[in-house]
């Protein structure tokens, strides 16, 4: 088990390319974690989004962090768009069906502060766990593992998240700070089934089932579970596969580091679905990209509809900017701890 770990940590280490170089966020973006005197895990709270605030770097005073309101989804039907010209799988024919009723979504590992109990490292990892026993998510979902998976399993620790209760790993892409704590989580859990884009090399996935996991390779877009599904991977050059998540409120979109192109990401969410965009939260992959270019994307969110945004990783501190002076108390500031709760 440990030589298998350590094949697929070098092996990884040698495909990193893109995201492996983080940009510091200067001071007047990084998300200043709320402080807390004892290292307690906060229960949940029944506002539709926590945190509960966050604080200005310029001036050092709390301010009051976004919270979703309870204003019904618009039930518009959306455009069809374009598919990826990348992929010629055909788009699936929508096929609504009952939704899950509520979602829990908490940042584990992040290269942007929220909370400072919590260590921060360039990569992403963010767990999934339904929020409404009437229809909850039937799988607790593991999404991306970060890049070193002591880090990562001891700010689940901190969080009060035990590994043995995850069902299902998906891991977006095949760069190391998202990939590179996979071996070490499967040291701690295997018992669970692995979605890996096709893409990734075969001895990565030897190593995976190796390890005792079920391996499922992910290339057209397919169902992980009820209200739950993978884009299928998207991109020419890096293979990128994100998650789709049904709920009352619209859809969750969640991503790894959106290399095949973040609007690209969303327009694929509403043509599987037929759905409205209520949330999109991970990496944008916007870091060094010009404030003209992002403003482009910023509107072409406000044309697809996404309601709320919570760019974190490799967003980068400009598109950070942007997009919440665009979107105001809709803009979430994400970071590593951060813990959303999207109910009806």
């Amino acid at each position: 088990m440990k030589a298998t770990r350590w094949v697929l940590v070098g092996l990884v280490s040698l495909l990193v390319a893109g995201c492996a170089s983080p940009t510091p966020l200067p001071p007047t973006l990084t998300v200043t974690p709320t402080r807390t005197s004892t290292p307690t895990v906060t229960p949940p709270p029944t506002s539709t989004v926590v945190p509960t605030s966050t604080r200005s770097m310029d001036s050092g005073q709390a301010r009051p962090a976004p919270v979703v309101t309870s204003t019904p989804v618009p039930t518009i039907m959306p455009t069809p768009v374009p598919t990826e010209t990348s992929t010629s799988t055909p788009t699936p024919e929508p096929t609504p069906t009952e939704v899950a009723g509520g979602l829990i979504i908490t940042i584990l590992y992040d290269n942007n502060e929220y909370d400072e109990r919590l260590e921060t490292a360039w990569g992403f990892s963010c767990l999934l766990e339904g929020a409404d026993k009437r229809h909850p998510l039937e799988k607790t979902i593991l999404f991306d593992t970060g890049g070193d998976s002591a880090l990562l399993l001891r700010n689940m620790r901190a969080l009060g998240f035990d590994p043995q209760d995850v069902d299902v790993v998906v891991i977006s892409h095949v760069h190391g700070d998202h990939s590179g704590g996979l071996s070490g989580f499967l040291e701690e859990n295997h018992n669970v089934t692995v979605y890996l884009p096709q893409s990734f090399p075969q001895n990565l996935k030897d190593a995976t089932r190796d390890a005792g996991a079920e391996l499922v390779e992910v290339h057209e877009p397919l169902e992980i579970c009820e209200h739950v599904r993978s884009t299928g991977e998207l991109g020419d050059w890096i293979k990128e596969q994100s998650l789709v998540i049904e709920t009352t409120r619209g859809l969750a979109v969640i991503t790894g580091c959106a290399h095949p192109g973040v609007v690209n990401i969303v327009r694929r969410a509403k043509e599987l679905t037929g759905g409205e965009v209520y949330l999109v939260l991970g990496g944008f992959h916007l870091g060094g990209t010009s404030e003209a270019k992002i403003a482009d994307i910023v509107e072409d969110f406000r044309q697809l509809g996404v309601q709320k945004v919570a760019p974190c990783h490799c967003s980068g501190d400009v598109a950070r900017r942007l997009f919440g002076e665009a979107y105001g108390e809709d803009f979430i500031p994400a970071g590593v701890g951060s813990r959303l709760e999207v109910r009806d």
